[in-house]
Formats: structure tokens, C-alpha cells, sequence
């Protein structure tokens, strides 16, 4: 009896740590920028921000949309205004969100954009720029867009649509890529969890 309560033991205990080592996998480092990967961009009050180097020292919870976007990215957007709304006067937490729509998100449109959103814009900053500058640190986060073809007004404005990855970054203190979650229907849990983990990682190595 007691070799056949020791076998079960040991089996429940290896079939737990098989269960929770993907887990512990999924935050990683998937990727880091080098020295030389800085992107020169602007937020919503027209202040410059060097991405991720203004950001560092804090863990990052980076979006990317466009204002004129019709339905996946006010999903994205609300749902990042729920995680904010979960951690309320949480130090070191910062959200971004990147345009890729620079021609028309101009750093006016995107303040708009926020208070329209009821964003709390105390740790959140809403970036945009120059295009090449943008389309570098989209391919750097491996974000792909597609513009539809445009059509114009009568008063000749221009109208179109950008297809795009539907993806949220974390991203820790270091400035690393740690994990990518679906935007529009993020799992809140996961992304709460993930984030409460890289807070807890920089508070331990400060001490």
C-alpha cells in the first residue's frame, strides 16, 4: 500500500509539472531590441517619445490601431481600458498604443481619439509619427497592415480601410518582447496575471 500511494503521488506531481511548464514558457523573452532600434515617434500631447527607451523601467502593454477603424480596434482599444481600469494606481504600468495610420492620426487626432474613449491618459500614451519610422517598428513587432484601395469625397477626401494583425504586445521593464495575445478578444485573466507576474520580476530586482 504504501509503494502504490508513493507511485500515485509521484505521478500527480509529474503530471503537474507537465501541466504548468507551457505556462511558465509563455512568458519568455520572445524578442529585445537592440541599442540601435529606437523609433523617434510622438504621443497625443505632441511630445517626442523614443520607443521603448522613454518607456523603460516600465512594463508595457502596446497596442496598435487606427482611429478611423470601424470595428476591431475599438474592441482593442475598450479592452485595454479594462485592464487599466484593473489596475488602478499601479506604479511602473504603462499602456501604448501605436497608429499605423500616421497620414490621418496626427498627435490632435489621437488626443481626440482618447478623450472620446474616456481613456485615463496618466499612463497611457498614444503614438504616431513619421511613416517610415512607424513602419520600422511595426515590422519589428511583427504587425502587418494592408490599406484597401481609396475612394475620395466630393470635397476630394481621401477614405480607405486598413486591414491589420489583430495583436497585443507585452512587453517587461527591460524593454523584451515577453508575450503576444489577440486583441479584440483578449482573455482579461491572462493578460492581468502576465502583467502582475513582470511587475513582480522588476520589484524583486530592485530589492
Amino acid at each position: 500500500m504504501p509503494q502504490f500511494k508513493f507511485t500515485v503521488i509521484f505521478a500527480a506531481a509529474v503530471a503537474v509539472i507537465w501541466i504548468t511548464l507551457p505556462g511558465c514558457d509563455q512568458l519568455k523573452v520572445k524578442d529585445t531590441f537592440d541599442e540601435d532600434e529606437t523609433y523617434v515617434l510622438l504621443d497625443q500631447e505632441n511630445r517626442e517619445i523614443t520607443f521603448p527607451d522613454s518607456f523603460k523601467g516600465n512594463v508595457m502593454l502596446v497596442s496598435y490601431v487606427y482611429t478611423f477603424c470601424p470595428d476591431i480596434c475599438p474592441l482593442i482599444t475598450y479592452n485595454l481600458r479594462d485592464i487599466q481600469r484593473e489596475l488602478p494606481d499601479v506604479e511602473n504600468f504603462m499602456l501604448v498604443s501605436v497608429s499605423f495610420d500616421p497620414d490621418r492620426d496626427t498627435p490632435e487626432i489621437l488626443y481626440d481619439y482618447a478623450n472620446n474613449y474616456r481613456l485615463d491618459q496618466s499612463n497611457w500614451r498614444l503614438l504616431t509619427g513619421e511613416r517610415r519610422v512607424v513602419e520600422d517598428l511595426l515590422k519589428k513587432l511583427r504587425i502587418s497592415t494592408l490599406k484597401s484601395p481609396s475612394r475620395f469625397t466630393e470635397d476630394n477626401k481621401e477614405l480607405y480601410f486598413i486591414d491589420h494583425t489583430d495583436r497585443i504586445t507585452l512587453i517587461d521593464a527591460d524593454g523584451n518582447v515577453r508575450r503576444h495575445y489577440p486583441g479584440s478578444e483578449m482573455d482579461h485573466e491572462t493578460v492581468l496575471r502576465d502583467i502582475k507576474q513582470l511587475l513582480d520580476e522588476k520589484n524583486s530586482s530592485n530589492l
